[in-house]
């Protein structure tokens, strides 16, 4: 069109901006915790080099029995005679490079999605206890010299499926995702550890029951912020701390429990 009046045509009007709608996301957390937990268990495995070489003179350190032993391994009668420090130092221990390894890429893996949606000191109990509910079935049910973290990464893997099972309506195509994957991964590992022969399967059922029962009172709260914004915006973390160091506590109540139990009914022998 064009206006004899001015001579030129018009011009176009700018366009409307229309504002966004507001997106909330939940703010993750640096796996630092999970970091920590890598470099312990790699810290530990060049402890048995060491230990072995100096007070065995054997670079074989990380398969020898007596060197893994005297660390801490998982061990019933000791255990049945006050050595209850050694339901925590075996998850730490590993026979063998490939066994390290393994539990490392389910730690790295974990890791960084439960501890950035829970948080470090979420993600730190669920790991300790959850593992320690490893250890004490394992205890109680498995007469076998054992060692790993395969309980406490079973503990990571149950807290996961329950994680974003419980909010699988909220993260959408990712999170269904996440969801299928972590569910295939644990159904693979139970089949795979119902086959394989020097395998703590009780561990890992115990630690991913632990793993369940821990995160099932421990999930974080989300809020809108107070004043909302087009465009994504973080959700507030709603305080709950005591009612989830009260679930904790139950937690841990119940792990010394079944350990009293698992102790008086006297735990499987070799």
């Amino acid at each position: 069109m064009y206006d004899q009046s001015t001579d030129q045509f018009p011009k176009h009007p700018s366009p409307i901006l229309i504002p966004s709608r507001p997106e909330f996301y939940i703010p993750l957390t640096n796996p630092t915790v999970s970091r920590v937990m890598i470099g312990l268990n790699l810290l530990v495995f060049a402890a048995t080099f060491i230990y072995g070489l100096v007070v065995f003179g054997t670079w074989t350190g990380p398969v020898d029995i007596r060197v893994l032993y005297l660390m801490g391994m998982k061990s019933n009668v000791d255990i049945l005679n006050g050595e209850v420090w050694r339901l925590l130092t075996a998850m730490f221990l590993h026979i063998g490079p490939t066994h390290l390894i393994s539990n490392l890429i389910g730690l790295f893996m974990l890791g960084p999605i439960l501890e950035g949606h829970l948080g470090h000191w979420r993600f730190a109990a669920i790991y300790l206890v959850g593992g320690l509910f490893g250890s004490v079935a394992s205890y109680a049910l498995s007469p076998a010299l054992s060692a790993g973290a395969s309980g406490a990464v079973f503990a990571l893997l149950g807290a996961t499926v329950f994680y974003f099972f419980r909010f699988r309506q909220n993260f959408g195509q990712r999170g269904q995702d996440i969801l299928r994957s972590m569910l295939v991964v644990l159904v693979l590992n139970l089949v795979l550890g119902g086959t394989v022969s020097n395998v703590d399967n009780w561990g890992h059922l115990g630690g991913l029951f632990g793993g369940l029962l821990v995160v099932a009172g421990m999930f974080p709260r989300f809020r809108p912020p107070a004043i909302i914004k087009p465009g994504r915006q973080p959700l507030i973390r709603e305080y709950n701390l005591p009612r989830q160091i009260g679930w904790l506590a139950l937690c841990v109540l119940l792990l010394v429990l079944a350990f009293w139990l698992a102790t008086i009914a006297g735990p499987p022998l070799q």
